[in-house]
């Protein structure tokens, strides 16, 4: 029996309540070591369509309103070190122009921006900001993404001279997939209901 058929079956048996919504999230995880494709290793994040392993990230945190995904990689990026516990998840994403020195991505119940410059938010409900830590000899800081129930930061460390073209690669590699839509299309798909 697959995945997809097991959540179709307990779907259409009802099976519902918090015992179902743990199981549910066990049986995510498991289907995931599983049955991922060999080009997507459990220790790299979940791209934007997959929606599987998205709910991984959005069980980490229950309350956030979006999870941080894989959009698309540009040429000489990847990613590696997905870590989702129960207080959130993180990764990073490595470019091949800043070797040794990857962008963090974390997604918390909440975050300390400190002193920052408003961005242009990345996402409808979302305030985005910047934190410069230096510009000099390198340019490094955090980008901060904050919406209901979360927070997604992405600490950077670039050499001065290739930042802005990394900035914009690894601001566009990364998006925040809305929760709700996830609850819909675990539930068309598979039966699944995302838990809370």
């Amino acid at each position: 029996m697959t995945a997809r058929q097991y959540f179709r079956d307990r779907g259409q048996r009802g099976t519902r309540g918090p015992l179902a919504a743990v199981l549910a999230a066990v049986m995510l995880a498991a289907a995931t070591a599983l049955t991922g494709c060999a080009a997507a290793s459990s220790d790299t994040a979940p791209r934007c369509d997959d929606p599987l392993r998205l709910a991984i990230i959005a069980q980490s945190l229950p309350t956030a309103s979006y999870v941080p995904c894989i959009r698309d990689l540009p040429p000489g990026w990847s990613t590696s070190g997905f870590d989702a516990t129960q207080s959130g998840t993180s990764f990073l994403l490595d470019s091949d122009r800043s070797p040794g020195r990857p962008v963090k991505v974390q997604l918390t119940a909440t975050c300390e921006p400190g002193i920052t410059s408003p961005s242009p938010p990345r996402a409808p409900g979302v305030l985005t900001y910047t934190r410069l830590t230096s510009v000099r000899p390198r340019f490094s800081g955090t980008l901060y993404d904050v919406f209901p129930g979360g927070c997604v930061s992405y600490a950077f460390d670039f050499a001065l001279g290739s930042q802005i073209a990394l900035m914009e690669q690894f601001e566009g590699a990364i998006g925040l997939y809305p929760r709700q839509q996830l609850q819909v299309v675990l539930k068309q798909k598979l039966g699944v209901e995302l838990n809370p």
